[in-house]
């Protein structure tokens, strides 16, 4: 049995990305997560103890993070939580870990800008690698694809790779 978490924090090491011939890419870094609480004797808010935790992504994931995360960043970690205990010739003590299902960026403190990657792994780390086949902008099979009733609105400076269904094939039962 796993224990599912999510803990919002600081990445507190610089994230450090392998990948391996044959090998799934590993992406690795410590976050620093610490509650605050409002004192309301002294009327201010006041840090309260840390949690540290090791954080560890695999495949696509962990190519994602290694190229947008960097140290210092507030992100929010959702994963299985894994505690445990460890011993060497002179020390011991409890590791923490998070094998991480989801990552971002907590969008309290800044903003960022998303770039959808399609296909496999990245190629090349730390550059804006191209995925998938050239002709990889089709939208999925059994949605629209530019049939009258089916426009999208955009934002400013961001491309909709993908058309919402025609609101006629909806799974849902109407009200009438």
């Amino acid at each position: 049995m796993s224990t599912t978490i999510t803990v919002v924090g600081t990445i507190a090491t610089d994230p450090r990305t392998t990948t391996s011939p044959g090998r799934a890419t590993f992406c690795t870094f410590r976050l620093a997560s610490t509650e605050r609480k409002f004192d309301r004797e002294r009327n201010q808010w006041m840090d309260g103890d840390t949690n540290w935790f090791t954080i560890n992504a695999f495949r696509s994931l962990a190519a994602h993070a290694g190229t947008s995360f960097a140290k210092g960043e507030r992100i929010v970690v959702h994963g299985k939580l894994r505690v445990r205990k460890w011993e060497s010739e002179d020390k011991s003590g409890t590791a923490v870990e998070i094998e991480a299902d989801s990552l971002g960026h907590d969008l309290r403190w800044g903003v960022t800008a998303f770039t959808k990657q399609t296909g496999g792994e990245p190629e090349a780390l730390g550059s804006q690698a191209t995925f998938g086949e050239p002709n990889d902008d089709a939208p999925p099979e059994g949605w629209a694809s530019g049939a009258p009733g089916t426009e999208t609105s955009e934002s400013p400076g961001i491309a909709n790779d993908v058309e919402a269904p025609p609101v006629s094939e909806s799974p849902f039962p109407s009200a009438a």
